[in-house]
């Protein structure tokens, strides 16, 4: 199951970076505060991970004051394997749903590739299918409202994935996504789990309606503490949060403000861990 989303406590908060100097902040990010709705359709089939989005969760969503949600979805599973690599009538239906519901209600949209292991395994062979991917999805949703946003790749990670090689791959999702949608927005992440430290060897491609992206979970022995999927699970000893630990959070935070202003770009904080006890 995803590591991430399950130490998130069925959900981590979408956020601004706030500033961190005096000096002109980036753009805000217009989803303000969201939820992930995670082990659901981002398993190879919904309802596998023990979780199934039902209609009245997104109703209780924008009744608690969030603001949108981030739907990670795994399309690799529900797509035909050769060429055109339709998605799965029923499935997409199935996103059609949710994504439609959850704009009725007022929320905003935020919808990805999670978990699409060929693409991160064997970007080489399967950009084909991937740039498939995001046309059909890009013709589906154009007449959608703006509120729908997309996200091409989750937390690409591993040698393979350079800076360089996730910029190529955000071109090559913008260039199937503007045919159709010129104007939507595109939420783009940089290497390394899209984390804060990846940001630096990141060069985002060039769209006037593109933001970043960021995902934190320091201290990683903390945040994933007894986590079964590693080996060994990670142990953290001690307690955390002092002074030093608080200043630290601090810190990575403000560099992730300071790449946003350097490079013009809103960001959001998409990811994070929270204690599901508070």
């Amino acid at each position: 199951m995803n590591r991430r989303q399950i130490l998130a406590a069925g959900g981590a908060a979408l956020a601004a970076c706030a500033p961190a100097t005096s000096q002109t902040p980036p753009p805000a990010f217009p989803m303000r505060r969201g939820v992930n709705l995670g082990n659901g359709l981002e398993a190879p089939n919904e309802g596998e991970w023990g979780y199934r989005i039902e209609l009245a969760h997104l109703a209780a969503i924008a009744d608690a004051g969030f603001d949108g949600i981030r739907l990670p979805v795994r399309w690799d599973t529900h797509r035909a394997a050769n060429a055109p690599y339709a998605i799965e009538p029923a499935f997409l239906a199935r996103i059609d749903q949710v994504v439609m519901t959850a704009l009725g209600r007022g929320l905003k949209v935020q919808l990805d590739a999670h978990h699409y292991a060929p693409m991160l395994d064997n970007p080489d062979a399967e950009t084909p299918r991937f740039r498939a991917l995001w046309r059909e999805i890009a013709e589906h949703f154009s007449d959608a409202p703006e509120e729908l946003y997309f996200e091409p790749l989750n937390e690409p990670q591993g040698e393979v994935w350079t800076g360089a090689r996730v910029t190529a791959m955000q071109t090559a999702a913008l260039e199937e996504i503007r045919a159709t949608n010129p104007t939507r927005l595109v939420v783009l992440g940089g290497p390394n789990w899209n984390s804060i430290d990846g940001l630096s060897d990141w060069t985002p491609p060039v769209d006037a309606h593109s933001v970043a992206t960021a995902h934190y979970y320091e201290p990683f022995a903390f945040t994933h503490q007894g986590a079964s999927w590693s080996d060994p699970p990670p142990v953290y000893e001690g307690q955390w949060g002092s002074a030093p630990d608080r200043r630290t959070v601090e810190e990575h935070i403000g560099r992730a403000a300071s790449w946003a202003r350097a490079h013009g770009m809103a960001m959001q904080l998409g990811e994070f861990w929270r204690d599901r006890r508070r």
